[in-house]
């Protein structure tokens, strides 16, 4: 009979791609429905698979398997409840009254910009229900472990009846010399013992700490800002590394009377590989006529140069705030042709290298006439 019954409901679960326990019609939308009343007119309930806390620990699950649920109940831990896991830890969905409450540890924030010769990192927790006399161990695992003087996830213990705890140089930023561009690395909460009752990981799981490459090349290279009748094609062109993503960098353009910001420009992409490792890249951006500011700037909000031309300019709000630019030497005026631009002339691998030139023609995308990268 279990054979025949095992046979029967292997072909209605192929059939209809459904299956319905204590119903012969399961829900449409649904993959399985268990009805709550049973045959004989009784009601039951579900249960879910019942664990210690040991015995969850011994779930081999991994990042596909979010969703996985359990109820732990565990009285040696004084924790009952349903968890579900969530791709990385255990959550709590609910905990019984009869539970005490597990210490949860959580960052305090969840992303932030360094720059690659900061040194130490700094991560700061929140716990939630601290134990009064038990201390917790977190431990703590990098996505990448290459721009780190470390090369394993780290341990660091928080003494009991701690709200909120800052862990100093718990990792260390190696600053080489390489052109690698902005990177990612994101710090994950991967296991917590100790506290009160079965302590817990909060939502605030993941540190993401983007690097802002401080060997990048990169300056003000060629402007057009005004010609003989209308002003054609504004711009500014930069320079630098080649092949570096350079999302999250800036062109802010400060009007002269006021210190303002007129507009910013993000940029986007890279910049081709022209000459040595070198290149450049033209960003529009619309240039008044006067006195005015270009700042160049980095993705934590560092200005990396802050330029102007007709005039010096003292920036009042924005990157630049409180900072007065290096008035170029050169200007363009309404007696000058369309197709000439500011430029950079002479041979080097950085702004120091070269000067400026006025009545130039024009060159977009391209290295200035009379400029060598080396």
């Amino acid at each position: 009979m279990k054979r025949l019954l095992f046979l029967f409901f292997t072909g209605t679960l192929i059939a209809n791609a459904q299956v319905g326990i204590g119903t012969t019609d399961p829900c449409d939308s649904a993959m399985l429905e268990v009805s709550s009343q049973s045959s004989d007119g009784t009601y039951k309930g579900f249960m879910p698979p019942r664990v210690t806390v040991a015995q969850r620990d011994l779930i081999t699950a991994e990042g596909a398997d979010s969703g996985l649920m359990i109820f732990v109940s565990d009285p040696d831990a004084s924790i009952f409840g349903l968890q579900v896991w969530n791709g990385v830890f255990w959550e709590n969905v609910h905990l019984l009254q009869n539970s005490i409450q597990p210490t949860e540890v959580a960052y305090t924030v969840t992303s932030t910009e360094f720059g690659e010769n900061s040194g130490a990192i700094d991560l700061e927790f929140n716990i939630t229900n601290p134990s009064l006399t038990t201390p917790i161990t977190v431990t703590v695992s990098a996505s990448d472990y290459s721009d780190l003087d470390e090369t394993l996830s780290q341990t660091l213990t928080i003494p009991e009846n701690t709200a909120v705890f800052n862990a100093t140089s718990i990792f260390n930023l190696t600053n080489d010399a390489l052109v690698e561009g902005n990177e990612l690395i994101t710090f994950t909460i991967t296991n917590a013992s100790g506290g009160s009752g079965a302590p817990t990981i909060g939502l605030n799981s993941v540190f993401n700490l983007t690097i802002i490459d401080d060997d990048l090349k990169l300056w003000i290279n060629e402007i057009h800002y005004d010609n003989i009748g209308g002003d054609e094609d504004e711009r500014v062109e930069i320079a630098g590394s080649a092949g570096v993503d350079l999302t999250g960098y800036s062109i802010i353009h400060y009007n002269g009377s006021n210190g303002t910001i007129i507009n910013s420009s993000n940029i986007t992409g890279s910049i081709p590989d022209q000459q040595a490792g070198l290149g450049t890249l033209t960003i529009s951006v619309p240039l008044q006529n006067d006195a005015e500011g270009i700042a160049l700037v980095n993705p934590v909000g560092t200005v990396i140069q802050f330029l102007s031309y007709e005039g010096v300019v003292t920036a009042t709000q924005g990157a630049a705030m409180g900072m007065t630019s290096t008035q170029l030497p050169v200007d363009q005026t309404i007696t000058m042709a369309e197709g000439f631009s500011l430029q950079l002339v002479g041979i080097g691998n950085e702004y120091a290298d070269f000067v400026w030139n006025a009545g130039v023609v024009s060159t977009i995308d391209t290295i200035n006439l009379g400029q060598t990268f080396n």
